[in-house]
């Protein structure tokens, strides 16, 4: 499920850029690699899901064009956000997963843009992208209980087939 999780994102990442950057579907962007960190967090612990979370930064800043290190920092700072909210808000449950996964996101988005303005970089920031940043924030946190139900029934299937081929074989 770990190497799924690396390709998926991967592929995620790399098909997400203009697709979703202009007009109505960046308010229904769902931030999945954020999503998949919370999900490792619980089903592979700490160390599976920060070396997820640096590893996908590291992609980012890899395959962009912009500072070197940003996503990476960014990451790891949704990770960090994720792992310390978990010991006030259960990620198990439902509520914990929503409020967990909007306050990652929505950090991690107002903070990208405070970086790209202290590196002296030329942003303007409307109401409509701040309107954006909370309404994908919120679609993510409220899309997470899905998607964690959907990659429990994948980690099922591969067990059950890999039970399955080491009885066979």
């Amino acid at each position: 499920m770990y190497i799924l999780a690396w390709f998926a994102c991967l592929f995620f990442l790399l098909s997400k850029g203009e697709m979703i950057s202009q007009g109505p579907a960046r308010f229904f962007a769902v931030d999945l690699v954020t999503i998949i960190i919370a999900y490792l967090l619980i089903y592979f612990g700490t160390a599976g899901a920060v070396i997820f979370a640096i590893g996908q930064g590291f992609l980012i800043d890899t395959f962009s064009s912009g500072l070197l290190g940003l996503f990476t920092l960014l990451y790891l700072i949704t990770f960090l956000t994720i792992k310390f909210g978990s010991f006030f808000f259960d990620l198990d449950s439902l509520r914990g997963q929503i409020f967990l996964i909007f306050i990652a996101v929505f950090l991690r988005e107002i903070l990208l843009i405070a970086f790209l303005k202290t590196f002296a970089m030329e942003i303007f920031i409307s109401l409509t992208d701040l309107l954006s940043f909370v309404t994908s924030a919120l679609f993510s946190g409220l899309v997470a209980p899905l998607l964690f139900f959907v990659f429990n029934q994948i980690s099922r299937l591969l067990i059950r087939k890999e039970k399955e081929l080491t009885y066979n074989g």
